[in-house]
């Protein structure tokens, strides 16, 4: 009877101390530097949050010219909630004029980061924001930040 205990606790522990390992390897995932495609997850310059009712939904993402990393200036979507929603970065110029870039993660399942890249001017200001999408209707939208290409 001791020996079928001994085994018992002993594989009770092992399987505890694999869960502990898989539920903090699943927690690294949910990062929002997180690349799929594109810039590297140390190039990540600037993130907003973005919020659906239940927490956070996934994050919108600028690398500004990183050149050990990836070539031009990058926007990201990076959608990490299985909700139904995806998310939509936008980058425009201060003066209001239509988006320079929008990156979307419609259409792939979460967790999945979108990248769009290319040169912009040196130096130049940008305004950067975010939303949730859903049936291609934005709501959920996230402030406006100002990042440099």
């Amino acid at each position: 009877m001791r020996l079928t205990r001994r085994m018992g606790i002993a594989l009770t522990t092992a399987v505890m101390a694999g869960g502990l390992v898989t539920a903090t390897s699943g927690a690294a995932s949910a990062s929002p530097v997180a690349p799929s495609k594109g810039a590297a997850a140390d190039c990540v310059l600037k993130s907003i949050t973005l919020y659906n009712d239940s927490g956070v939904a996934g994050y919108a993402l600028w690398n500004a010219d990183p050149s050990a990393c990836a070539n031009g200036d990058n926007l990201g979507a990076q959608d990490i909630a299985s909700d139904g929603y995806s998310v939509v970065a936008h980058l425009s110029k201060p003066d209001g004029s239509v988006p320079d870039r929008v990156v979307s993660t419609s259409g792939h399942n979460a967790p999945y980061t979108a990248w769009k890249g290319g040169d912009l001017p040196e130096g130049a200001p940008y305004y950067m924001w975010g939303c949730l999408s859903k049936n291609g209707v934005e709501s959920h939208c996230s402030g406006v930040a100002v990042v440099y290409a």
